[in-house]
Order: C-alpha cells, then sequence, then structure tokens
C-alpha cells in the first residue's frame, strides 16, 4: 500500500504507489501526509 496525501484546501487525496523526488503540491500548497 502506498502513503496518502491530502490537501488542506481543496480536499483532494492523492496515492502514492512509487515515491520519487519531488514536493506534492495543490492549490498552490504542500500536501499533507494524512
Amino acid at each position: 500500500m502506498g502513503k496518502r496525501y491530502v490537501c488542506t484546501v481543496c480536499g483532494s487525496e492523492l496515492l502514492v504507489t512509487k515515491g520519487g523526488s519531488g514536493a506534492l503540491t495543490c492549490c498552490g500548497q504542500p500536501m499533507k501526509q494524512k
């Protein structure tokens, strides 16, 4: 199972199944790990 991230602005959720470099952003803000 991957890591789940959520946008604190719009509530979108993302599931990371294969990690890489860089930061996840949505609505101009970094996404938080759930």
